[in-house]
């Protein structure tokens, strides 16, 4: 295959991931925004205008119930199935996971994208991943938020002054915002809230845990919005006690951002941000309270925003993720 050939794939997921969508579905677009500038062409599955016939690749994103039947249709029309499973699977999701199905996703894929090593050992574990269909290609950042901003855009807009604790992720059990709230009040300082409520009860539990003080929500704000690079840049530290991450694109972005980073332990954030993160045991709330108080204890760091900038950009990670499609469109094969 010339170096100059386009490459063309194809990309899907399951049809209600648009509505609140998450990491994985930024990751999805972000691929396709930094592929376009490296002769790379992705085209968006529509269900009304299929156009499975301009390429021998089609990209399939999260393992939701529903999807096999389609992914036999479209592996039966010669097409190299490549699947994004964006999974964890711990004590704390494992009775939801159908691993008879996923394993069947496994079966229906040429290929298997995974965000880390530590995550195909994980699947391997618990879910029977065929690891030699597995490859790792991280999960990245846009590096213009190592760009600094103006500080007063935050504060202006959200009302915020003095110290404040950071939460970037839409709000549900997974992402453990009660155990930050929680946190926080012992810590003393209120934790901002950004992102879209997905599960309403436990948005209400955070409310009535902030007691008015500790918990403010100021709703979803667009990525490229410079008041959350900036509130990224203001904040005392950024904190992220899920249930599971993979490691969290909201990390890596205060990451790049410079902000101090507090994150689950349960999930391949050590991957991404090695010794310059500090870590918590999501199921023990002494262990978050201990790490924020580190975190805030703790000089800056610019050796993580160097190493997330360095390793994760986009346009680092969609590199290694266009010369896997090209080596698989040249193939022409399974």
């Amino acid at each position: 295959m010339s170096s100059v050939d386009k490459v063309r794939v194809i990309y899907n997921i399951h049809p209600f991931a648009m509505h609140l969508p998450g990491g994985g579905e930024v990751q999805l677009l972000k691929y396709k925004e930094y592929l376009k500038a490296q002769n790379c062409d992705v085209v968006l599955h529509d269900i009304w205008h299929p156009r499975f016939n301009e390429s021998m690749l089609f990209h399939h994103f999260h393992l939701v119930s529903g999807g096999i039947p389609f992914l036999d249709c479209v592996r039966k029309l010669g097409m190299q199935v490549v699947l994004s499973p964006n999974l964890w699977i711990n004590e704390t999701n494992q009775s939801n996971i159908n691993t008879q199905e996923i394993q069947t996703f496994y079966n229906l894929a040429d290929h298997i994208v995974c965000n880390s090593a530590v995550e195909i050992d994980n699947l391997e574990l618990h879910s029977g991943l065929p690891r030699h269909k597995a490859h790792v290609i991280h999960n990245g950042v846009d590096p213009w938020f190592c760009e600094l901003v103006n500080p007063t855009i935050f504060k202006e807009w959200s009302g915020v002054e003095g110290a404040y604790l950071l939460n970037v992720a839409n709000i549900e059990h997974r992402k453990n915002q009660l155990g930050a709230v929680r946190a926080a009040s012992v810590i003393g300082l209120p934790l901002v809230s950004i992102g879209r409520v997905r599960d309403q009860s436990y948005f209400e539990l955070c409310i009535k845990e902030g007691q008015g003080k500790y918990f403010i929500h100021l709703g979803a704000l667009a990525q490229s919005d410079e008041r959350l690079r900036a509130a990224y840049q203001g904040c005392a530290a950024f904190i992220l006690p899920s249930t599971l991450e993979t490691p969290g694109i909201a990390a890596l972005e205060a990451a790049a951002s410079g902000a101090r980073v507090v994150i689950t332990s349960e999930g391949s954030a050590y991957e991404y941000f090695q010794d310059e993160a500090f870590y918590v045991n999501p199921q023990d709330q002494d262990s978050i309270v201990t790490a924020i108080a580190q975190a805030l204890n703790s000089p800056s760091n610019p050796l993580l925003q160097s190493r997330i900038i360095e390793h994760f950009s986009w346009h680092c990670v969609t590199a290694g993720l266009l010369n896997f499609y090209s080596e698989r469109q040249g193939s022409g094969s399974r």
